[in-house]
């Protein structure tokens, strides 16, 4: 029973993530009228701040950051002359500038590339060394990431100042996860190609030995 439910939950979540940038795009580009498209946007923001405040050991701290967040929001919106539009934007925007700051600032000088030492946690799980090749793959592999976090920021911008909002919605709500998921695919076919001789790690297995990883510095402070 328990089993049943936890792949109800997973599959309910699996649509909740795929139907619901579909869903924002259909409202912005449709007749719904702006309370229903804003009722969208701010809804699951919402859910996350008051998740956040209700796990958060220092609940004040981050009700200070959810209502800076908002207020933010609000001055994009009414303040900068974009109209509630803006709003729209603002979870691809977030999300995309701080996975460029994450990657990126494992790019500078002396620091091992983040991609390099989720490879090498994954590669140590299972008893073995990351091979010269791979470290060297991994960083290029990370700027590639750097570039594509970029490409998709300054591909919202432009379609926002002289695109149609049609395709603005388009791109930022529909292709956004689809094109991420080519990345991964890109990636994956390159080095079952060009690196067949090695095995290959999971995803999930590269996470969860970072995930470890972090959880055991964080300890050891």
């Amino acid at each position: 029973m328990a089993r049943a439910a936890g792949i109800a939950w997973k599959m309910l979540a699996a649509a909740a993530i795929v139907g619901y940038p579909i869903l924002i795009h259909v409202a912005l580009a449709g007749s719904a009228g702006d309370p229903a498209r804003t009722l969208l946007v701010m809804a699951p923001m919402a859910a996350l701040g008051c998740w956040l405040i209700a796990r958060s050991q220092n609940r004040m701290l981050w009700l200070l950051i959810v209502a800076g967040a908002a207020g933010a929001i609000w001055l994009l919106a009414h303040g900068t002359g974009l109209g509630t539009t803006v709003l729209y934007g603002v979870p691809h925007a977030a999300a995309y500038s701080f996975m460029l700051w994450l990657f990126g600032r494992t790019l500078l000088p002396g620091r091992e590339a983040i991609i390099t030492r989720l490879a090498r946690l994954a590669r140590q799980a299972h008893g073995a060394t990351l091979p010269p090749a791979m470290e060297r793959y991994t960083r290029r592999l990370t700027a590639a990431w750097c570039v594509f976090f970029a490409a998709q920021l300054a591909g919202s911008a432009l379609l926002l100042a002289y695109g149609s909002l049609e395709s603005w919605s388009l791109f930022i709500n529909v292709l956004s996860f689809p094109l991420v998921g080519l990345m991964f695919a890109l990636d994956y076919l390159y080095r079952v190609i060009r690196y067949r001789h090695l095995p290959q790690s999971s995803i999930a297995t590269a996470i969860q030995a970072y995930a470890k990883d972090r959880a055991s510095s964080l300890l050891s402070r």
